[in-house]
């Protein structure tokens, strides 16, 4: 893979990736674990700055009673290099939107440089959810999700993010409709996805 960017950074990257997936359901999970690993470097001399980056992300998904089912979600990343100047954005982190920190705008948490949000070496979301099917296949949720991306350890402030959720098992796959607060905005912010989010 090659990535460059406006700033003319660079990197030819190398990564592989593994997905474990044991579930009663593709389609409409009730029971179920997800984790996905990636790992990968740039190659030296093919990139702006050298770099090792790794990602881990994992869905556990249990029943919880006759109706309901508790969804919780964790993931995390790193890049290992002196800095993230010299490296492409595309593999730095940032976070925010409908399958990760609800609440908030697609990838607007991040590194604050002057007006604009951009990504850092660091990655960490969690998430709680618990679903309740009320009638057939149309159920309702309630959430709570947490995540920041930065560039220094000292910097980590987790942006939480709480809602509420409708949700639908129609024949083709699962669809949800979120309203979240944003505790760093706050503000309500709708959220809509189709399929699950592993």
């Amino acid at each position: 893979m090659e990535a460059s960017d406006i700033e003319n950074n660079h990197a030819v990257f190398l990564g592989y990736r593994k997905t474990l997936r044991h579930t009663d359901d593709l389609l409409a999970p009730r029971r179920g674990l997800f984790v996905t690993l990636q790992v990968g470097t740039s190659l030296p001399g093919l990139a702006s700055r050298q770099f090792i980056r790794g990602t881990a992300k994992a869905t556990y998904l249990v029943p919880a009673g006759e109706s309901g089912e508790l969804t919780i979600r964790a993931e995390g990343g790193a890049v290992a290099a002196d800095s993230r100047f010299g490296i492409p954005s595309a593999f730095l982190f940032r976070t925010g939107g409908d399958q990760s920190v609800r609440g908030y705008a697609f990838e607007s948490i991040g590194v604050p440089q002057g007006n604009a949000i951009v990504g850092g070496r660091y990655l960490l979301i969690g998430s709680v959810e618990y679903t309740r099917w009320i009638a057939g296949d149309w159920g309702a949720a309630v959430f709570v999700d947490a995540g920041d991306a930065f560039d220094d350890r000292r910097a980590f402030d987790l942006a939480y993010g709480y809602g509420i959720g409708a949700r639908w098992r129609s024949p083709i796959g699962p669809f949800r409709a979120d309203i979240a607060y944003g505790e760093r905005t706050r503000a309500l912010r709708l959220h809509l996805s189709a399929g699950f989010t592993f």
